[in-house]
């Protein structure tokens, strides 16, 4: 997987026009076809081919093209759903966003089958949680996993999982916060990304997006804080590098990094995307940000971040460690250590004297087991799309 990976990377990689090399038989172009498949890069690959002299085997273009024609038909189902959003949010004066992949299809991509994405990433306001909430609900969507007590999210945890209805449900990531470490819940303000927004089309609506440097430190940072090993977050970032962000574009981008302090962050996603695919930083930004000192934190929350699933119990403790603020850090490790008894329930399915304390026993050894199970395995880029 990581050798198919390998040939993606440098078949979608700049230059992007001219006479490919053979890469061998047809065999090889299977190969090629599943890992595009399995990383959700038919329909780049099916591009990026057409500016290419290549001996492609027609089987090969064919399955390309019946992907990205899959691809297209769930991508207007994804957007068809987000119009009935933006209008029950428009119409009750609730603000949305709309972030990372359906947001890159309504600017960037000019074929909804370029770019598939499983879910719809939205953008909303703390304080408009519980009316989010109501108005979800109105529309059949209903919470998906539960959280460990009633106010985790949106006061501790940045996002909530949301699920429609019927046998082609979306599912909804309903942030609060751009990104999940809880450290940036007290170094990026609440505000941020609505500031600089933009209105876009989508169907018959309009639903907001984040202004172009704030994509940019929005996509850089998601990438980096899940390890920056999906080739098509790298994609995403390099083709929108090179086609919506401008010099000014980069200054503040710059400022709003350094402010917040996601400059290591940031740097570690363009390191990636460089080495993997090609340059996209002016030289007056790689200056810029490469000059932003980082201090331990922001060291120890981005090497933690990709791990916090395998390692629950190490992530709550770099957060604790990471996060400003002794008010907030002690509330949620009441949270963590101390669930609702409702959360508790949905994993524990005995109902005994002392079930709770049972209950927190079997957590506990769950988590002890992933951690000591996880292995740190080298960075590849063969991870589905989100």
């Amino acid at each position: 997987m990581v050798v198919e990976s390998e040939i993606l990377a440098s078949l979608l990689s700049k230059p992007s026009r001219g006479v490919l090399p053979p890469l061998g038989d047809a065999k090889t172009w299977e190969h090629i076809l599943t890992g595009a498949r399995e990383q959700g890069l038919c329909g780049l690959l099916l591009e990026a081919l057409g500016h290419r002299q290549a001996d492609v085997p027609r089987s090969v273009i064919d399955g390309l093209a019946t992907e990205r024609a899959r691809i297209a038909s769930l991508n207007s189902h994804f957007l068809n759903g987000l119009e009935r959003i933006a209008e029950a949010f428009e119409r009750a004066g609730v603000d949305v966003m709309v972030l990372k992949g359906a947001a890159l299809l309504l600017c960037l991509y000019d074929h909804p089958g370029l770019r598939p994405m499983c879910d719809v990433d939205l953008l909303i306001r703390p304080a408009d949680a519980d009316r989010a909430e109501r108005l979800l609900g109105t529309l059949g969507y209903h919470r998906g996993r539960s959280l460990l007590s009633e106010n985790f999210y949106p006061r501790y945890h940045y996002e909530a999982e949301y699920l429609g209805a019927g046998p082609h449900a979306i599912r909804l990531d309903v942030h609060v916060r751009p990104w999940r470490p809880l450290r940036y819940r007290q170094t990026v303000p609440e505000d941020a990304m609505w500031d600089g927004r933009r209105s876009v089309q989508v169907g018959g609506s309009r639903v907001s997006i984040p202004g172009p440097s704030d994509m940019l430190v929005h996509l850089m940072c998601h990438a980096a804080f899940h390890g920056g090993t999906r080739l098509l977050w790298l994609l995403d970032i390099h083709r929108f590098t090179g086609r919506c962000v401008d010099e000014s574009d980069w200054d503040r981008a710059v400022r709003r990094l350094g402010a917040w302090k996601l400059g290591h962050a940031a740097r570690f996603a363009l390191d990636r995307v460089e080495s993997v695919i090609g340059p996209c930083v002016p030289e007056r930004a790689r200056r810029a940000l490469w000059s932003q000192r980082a201090c331990w934190r922001d060291r120890l929350v981005l090497r933690q971040s990709p791990r916090d699933r395998a390692s629950p119990w190490l992530a709550t403790l770099v957060d604790v460690l990471c996060t400003p603020g002794w008010r907030l850090r002690i509330g949620y490790l009441r949270a963590v250590l101390f669930p609702d008894p409702a959360h508790l329930g949905e994993r524990y399915s005995g109902r005994h004297p002392g079930w709770r304390w049972c209950a927190r026993g079997t957590r506990a050894v769950s988590a002890l087991v992933r951690g000591v199970g996880s292995v740190v395995r080298p960075a590849n880029l063969s991870h589905p799309p989100r």
